[in-house]
């Protein structure tokens, strides 16, 4: 590696260098102390490198590092970095920009009194739950740097994050079936219940990221059967309080079988019936 020089200090952390003719991030603790432009970079002090291969993703960090204050790009780098050595993953370039973005509209949201309600927070614990439990260190470590007590439903938020800019791509792998199955669901809520879908409403949005987080399930290659330890009563309670939706669910059941060769839990029929009822509820009340 040839020399690198600072050009921009952002902050005691977070810095904008130049190696040869191209422009990087950097971000390191005391990266950036009582250095200047023109200094030499102390490698032994960089943690990350962001080095993009787009001039869109530059110019959207600088266009963001003007707007907001660069420690909000370290946390961001912190978290990732955590992130990167407990899921044992990388993360695209993407993700700087996007969590440090996330990350002070989140406090920004939480000191005006506006925070959002995780509409699938219970997915993404159940789904995610290495995830979650990173995102809920993530709240830790920006309470502790913003003096601010961001509410659960960000851990959530945070969990998707990593879920979403992974460069592991197994989804990607298996986007084609996940996107074949959740489509022939669809086709089977519609067509057996004679109901066409309210796209905007918020049940069938509910209905779509539990399908997305069920096909990814049980299409990966190391899929697990899952718990099915749902309780007896309360499955029959479900199965007859919505015998419609139930009846449609045995239906996926049976075209989950054939499309992936695994058995559907009980657990998951009983969430799937939940599911499919509110999108009916909607539809209905539509009318």
């Amino acid at each position: 590696m040839g020399r690198v020089q600072i050009k921009k200090i952002f902050n005691n952390n977070v810095v904008l260098a130049t190696s040869g003719s191209r422009e990087q991030v950097l971000l390191g603790r005391g990266i950036g102390f009582q250095k200047h432009p023109g200094d030499t970079v102390d490698q032994s002090k960089v943690d990350q490198v962001y080095a993009p291969t787009t001039e869109q993703w530059l110019s959207n960090f600088k266009t963001l590092v003007a707007d907001i204050d660069p420690e909000y790009f370290e946390v961001a780098g912190q978290i990732i970095t955590m992130g990167s050595q407990q899921l044992q993953t990388q993360f695209n370039d993407n993700m700087l920009i996007a969590l440090a973005d996330h990350i002070h509209f989140a406090v920004y949201r939480h000191q005006h009194g506006i925070d959002i309600k995780n509409e699938v927070l219970w997915e993404i614990k159940r789904i995610y739950r290495h995830e979650y439990l990173l995102g809920q260190q993530a709240v830790d470590l920006i309470a502790s740097h913003f003096k601010v007590q961001l509410p659960d439903d960000e851990a959530g938020f945070i969990a998707m994050k990593f879920v979403e800019n992974s460069l592991n791509d197994k989804l990607g792998e298996q986007s084609e079936r996940v996107m074949r199955l959740i489509n022939g669901i669809l086709d089977i809520v519609k067509y057996q219940l004679r109901i066409t879908f309210d796209e905007d409403g918020l049940n069938y949005q509910r209905f779509l990221v539990h399908l997305r987080f069920f096909a990814q399930r049980v299409t990966a290659n190391d899929a697990h059967p899952g718990h099915d330890d749902v309780d007896g009563a309360l499955f029959q309670h479900i199965v007859g309080q919505y015998p419609t939706a139930y009846a449609c669910v045995q239906k996926i059941v049976v075209f989950v079988a054939q499309q992936t060769q695994r058995q559907v839990t009980r657990n998951e029929q009983m969430y799937l019936t939940i599911h499919v009822q509110r999108v009916l509820d909607e539809v209905s009340h539509q009318q």
